[in-house]
């Protein structure tokens, strides 16, 4: 498990949805860009059942709010599964809140995600770890997915380990400017009996740069819990997409429910298995 993801939270979806964390960016939004270092993690400590709630602000021209509210469970069992679900609260009339599941087995190569509107639950089997090289395509034709090649991923680890990106010829590449962000620890403090340790980023966008006449000043802070691998707090501000917030409200370090990472009872069960992709 990762400990920080600018611009999203660790959370493991088949589905084009906003988890813990994950802001839909803009065309013109800045994301602080930083590094992702893995968390480690204490076997011993690896169960968990987490809560967390999200609240999206997003202030308008005319002073106006729009408020959006989320909910969350996380869960980790022993058998190194990770179950995620995602509700969308409900925000007027008599619309019913769409709970949407995924479930990451590792062991078993698969990830089933199913909601609680369709009745449907699709199990989705990747290829074989020793065959996860080049184009892999689902036997709907719902998702492809393209592995990297033993050569490109040799080529990459020694490009990282040098210090160098993958050769690209001998044609120069147009330089993007990026704002750079600013990093700033936090410490450690406690987040519902758990210590967590803060980092945030600031990123400033300089005057006129995506046609802003004042600067535009983003902050991305993340409380990681210690030995868990799990971000228990996030605060996104950025001017252009709103303050979004997502707190732990509950955490049970316990055996996770078996139920959590199944399917309810009554479900139509879908498997669809990765196969090569045709060649055209």
């Amino acid at each position: 498990m990762r400990g920080i993801i600018c611009g999203s939270l660790v959370l493991l979806a088949a589905f084009a949805l906003p988890v813990l964390g994950q802001t839909a960016a803009g065309a013109n939004s800045q994301v602080a860009p930083c590094k992702v270092t893995p968390t480690p993690v204490n076997p011993s400590q690896r169960t968990f059942t987490a809560e967390l709630k999200t609240t999206e602000v997003k202030t308008l021209a005319n002073g106006a709010t729009i408020t959006r509210e989320y909910t969350q469970v996380q869960a980790r069992d022993s058998q190194s599964r990770f179950m995620s679900t995602y509700t969308q609260a409900q925000q007027h009339g008599d619309h019913t809140p769409m709970t949407s599941v995924n479930v990451q087995d590792t062991a078993a190569g698969t990830q089933t995600s199913w909601n609680s509107q369709a009745k449907k639950a699709t199990i989705l089997k990747e290829p074989p770890p020793e065959q996860r090289h080049g184009c892999w395509q689902s036997e709907s034709g719902s998702m492809k997915r393209r592995y990297p090649d033993a050569q490109a991923r040799s080529a990459t680890a020694q490009a990282a380990s040098a210090g160098n990106s993958p050769s690209q010829g001998n044609v120069a590449q147009p330089t993007i400017k990026q704002p750079h962000p600013v990093f700033e620890d936090l410490g450690t403090m406690t987040i519902q009996g758990v210590e967590a340790r803060g980092q945030r980023y600031t990123t400033t966008t300089p005057v006129g740069e995506i046609g802003n006449d004042q600067p535009l000043v983003s902050t991305q802070e993340n409380w990681n819990a210690v030995g868990l691998g799990i971000t228990v707090r996030q605060v996104s501000d950025d001017p252009q997409q709103g303050k979004r917030t997502t707190e732990l409200v509950k955490l049970d370090r316990g055996e996770p429910d078996p139920a959590l990472f199944q399917p309810p009872e009554g479900y139509e069960i879908v498997t669809d298995e990765m196969v090569p992709c045709k060649q055209p």
